[in-house]
């Protein structure tokens, strides 16, 4: 499998791109970008392990109907939130909360697109094909702000407006103290995970 990486600043970001051929056409798309969350004080939020780290669901659901009104706009169908998926992307954001790092792969070695496939590629589908974006930055960035930066990378852009994706996965924790990279400083991170199968 081939992979390329290339980055896009804000505060921290990056895009990585696979595609895997097998009998079976087998299709994987990975993107990743930096978002934040607005006014966290507005936010429901559910405490994790860790105190300071917290879950942050109504900005999921705020980043989420972000992307699918980006997504109308541009003449493209609304993607259908899964369980799945949405465990994917929430274990994600929190294990690099928690762990003090920003990749798309587990601290493990795990790739993404084996934490994407053990979440939710189950059967055996003839076609599967997955995206990610990822973001860290301060917590003051809207949704909507979000969806703009995506906008602006040739990358992430090209996964957030795929005519492929059927269904999505969101997860957003906000970090007081973010360990590791994240220096001690306030940190919000995002995944958003893609998908189509079938």
């Amino acid at each position: 499998m081939a992979v390329t990486t290339t980055a896009l600043r804000k505060r921290g970001s990056g895009h990585a791109h696979g595609r895997r051929r097998l009998s079976i056409v087998l299709a994987l798309l990975i993107a990743v970008l930096s978002l934040a969350q607005g006014d966290v004080a507005t936010s429901q939020t559910k405490s994790t392990k860790r105190s300071s780290v917290t879950v942050m669901s109504c900005y999921e659901k705020q980043v989420t109907a972000a992307i699918n009104r980006t997504r109308k706009q541009y003449g493209l169908r609304s993607l259908r939130l899964v369980p799945g998926l949405m465990r994917s992307a929430g274990s994600h954001s929190l294990q690099m909360a928690v762990k003090g790092y920003f990749a798309h792969s587990s601290p493990n070695g795990a790739s993404f697109f084996t934490r994407v496939k053990s979440f939710y590629g189950g059967g055996r589908p003839s076609y599967f094909s997955a995206g990610e974006n990822l973001l860290w930055t301060d917590p003051r960035v809207t949704a909507n702000e979000v969806v703009e930066l995506w906008l602006t990378s040739p990358e992430h852009r090209r996964v957030l407006l795929s005519r492929l994706w059927t269904v999505l996965g969101v997860g957003v924790v906000n970090s007081a103290h973010g360990p590791g990279v994240f220096r001690g400083q306030p940190v919000t991170l995002v995944t958003a995970d893609f998908a189509v199968k079938r």
